[in-house]
Order: structure tokens, then C-alpha cells, then sequence
């Protein structure tokens, strides 16, 4: 679902996506969110993906906000500079991706913090795979072995299927 690019959308009420269950990808990127908690994400226990880059997110990601996703691998929460903590068991233990680009925080400052990130859970923060410099942006065909040295790595799969 691409609710992205919508700088109109600037909370998530309880319930929004009650009745999207079997959701596996959410884009809430560029928008005017600020602030995330758990309850919009409740039932969305299939979700797999979830981007909430550019989404000008102002505060800390608290214990709990993902944590009924039981099947999110991937989140993005780059380039939201306000972002300067994620709470431990703010993602559920299924995580293996989280990227930092362009954040206030960093992965090593994340790791820092007990059980922030699950075993096993990469993360990618500022210098990696932008086709030279960040994530890529969903779809944007930059991510491909000509342009980018990080293409078909964990780093480079936020990409939207440009990466293989």
C-alpha cells in the first residue's frame, strides 16, 4: 500500500489499518508524521516491509511500536534527522533490516542499546548504498551492479525490485 508522498498525512489513527490484515508492504515515506505508536500497526501482522523514510518523524520509535508485526523484516526509517532514539523491543524479533540514512542516530549508536536491534538484524546508516551514498528510494532503478558496488547485498534490498 503507497500512502507516501503525501505530506497531508500527518498522524496514523488507531485502527487506520484495521481491515488490511493481510498487508505485506506499507509506504509511508515523505510524509508529515512526526510521531508513530503501536496501535496503528496491531493487526498488521503479515506486514513484511515497512518504509517510513523522509516521513519527518520528530520522535523517539518506542518499546512496542512494531512489536505486533511479528513477520516485519525490513523498515526504513531514513533521512529523519529528529530521530534520535529507538527503544529496545521497539521491533519484533522477525527484523533484519532497519536502515538509518541520513538519522539522527546511527547503527553503532543503536546497537548501543540493549536489544534494540534483534540477533542477527543488519542495519545500514549514512556511506552505504544510495547508488553512491544512501538507500536508494523505492523504485528509483538506481540500484543495479553498474552504478552500485552494494547491489544484491542486504544493504542495497530496500529498492522496491530494483535490486535482484
Amino acid at each position: 500500500l503507497i500512502l507516501g508522498h503525501n505530506k497531508d498525512l500527518a498522524e496514523l489513527p488507531p485502527g487506520l489499518f484495521d481491515n488490511l490484515r493481510l498487508l505485506k508492504a506499507l509506504d509511508l515515506g515523505h510524509t508529515n508524521i512526526k510521531n508513530i505508536s503501536s496501535e496503528p500497526f496491531r493487526n498488521l501482522q503479515h506486514l513484511v516491509g515497512l518504509d517510513l523514510s523522509h516521513a519527518n518523524l520528530q520522535h523517539p520509535i518506542t518499546k512496542g511500536t512494531f512489536a505486533s508485526s511479528k513477520n516485519l523484516r525490513f523498515v526504513s526509517l531514513a533521512h529523519n534527522p529528529l530521530i534520535q532514539l529507538v527503544e529496545a523491543g521497539a521491533f519484533p524479533r522477525s527484523l533484519e533490516h532497519v536502515w538509518l540514512t541520513g538519522c539522527g542516530l546511527t547503527c553503532a549508536e543503536l546497537e548501543d542499546v540493549d536489544e534494540a536491534l534483534p540477533r542477527r538484524a543488519g542495519c545500514t546508516d549514512d556511506g552505504i548504498c544510495d547508488a553512491k551514498g544512501g538507500v536508494a528510494p523505492i523504485g528509483n532503478g538506481f540500484c543495479n551492479k553498474r552504478r552500485d558496488p552494494q547491489y544484491n547485498t542486504a544493504a542495497c534490498h530496500w529498492d522496491g525490485g530494483d535490486c535482484a
